[in-house]
């Protein structure tokens, strides 16, 4: 409360410098000293159920073919893409043969959320405002929901306020576990995450890790949330990017 405490006071009179730096060190300080009272998920026993590929592009154009072969390097079962953008769309058609079941949601000037899938999708569901992604897959014939998300930043974006619309239309999947992947734009401890977290029945996995840099501080972003919480968390390179990519190994209760 006092991180968040400390972090609103300083957006709210941006303008100042030292209020800026204030803000900037009140999110490292949440991402880096949060790491002895933030919970994460244990490590896997024994193989994965799962790969999840996580990663936004960035809208630019840029030569995407480094990150197709890095996400066909992880195994992914699962990709969940962010700033789909035209320039960007080339790379779902080199993956197709890998990837030939593709979800895209959204219009926008940084582009739309994507889900790729090795296995069919079904019940598919786009938000009826830009961000989120959502489908039914199978894997080893049990069915798995999985969703690819991108939040605004919080400041001057009026995130919670997004992020609580967006949790309305979210669940468990009855039947079966969720994975998501998503750009947060919030740190772990934030409660945009938790609210995701709390919807889905899902839990943050992995430790503590950078997937972006402000200012030259590096922050935790970008996030894997997974049933149980049970996985191997891996960061990739950037590739034409302003975001590391995610990559997890899941396993399933």
């Amino acid at each position: 409360m006092v991180l968040t405490g400390a972090a609103l006071v300083a957006l709210a009179v941006w303008r100042w410098t030292g209020a800026r730096l204030l803000a900037v060190a009140v999110v490292v300080v949440a991402l880096w000293h949060g790491a002895g009272i933030l919970r994460t998920g244990p490590l896997p026993e024994g193989p994965a159920d799962l790969v999840l590929y996580q990663k936004n592009m960035l809208y630019r154009p840029a030569d995407r073919g480094p990150l197709a072969e890095d996400i066909r390097a992880t195994g992914a079962d699962l990709v969940t893409l962010q700033e789909v953008s035209p320039a960007n769309r080339p790379m779902l058609d080199a993956l197709r043969d890998t990837f030939p079941h593709q979800l895209l949601c959204g219009e926008s000037e940084v582009g739309g959320v994507v889900i790729l899938s090795r296995t069919p999708l079904a019940d598919e569901r786009c938000s009826e405002r830009f961000g989120v992604a959502r489908a039914v897959t199978r894997i080893d014939g049990q069915p798995l929901q999985v969703i690819a998300l991108h939040l605004p930043w919080p400041w001057p974006m009026a995130q919670q306020e997004l992020a609580q619309e967006y949790v309305a239309d979210m669940a468990p999947l009855p039947d079966g576990p969720t994975v998501v992947g998503g750009d947060f734009n919030m740190v772990a401890s934030g409660r945009s995450l938790a609210w995701v977290e709390a919807a889905t029945g899902t839990t943050r996995v992995g430790p503590l890790v950078r997937t972006f840099s402000l200012k030259g501080y590096p922050l935790g972003i970008d996030h894997i949330l997974a049933t149980g919480g049970t996985a191997r968390l891996s960061v990739r390179p950037k590739l034409g990017s302003d975001h590391y990519g995610l990559a997890a190994e899941i396993r399933f209760p």
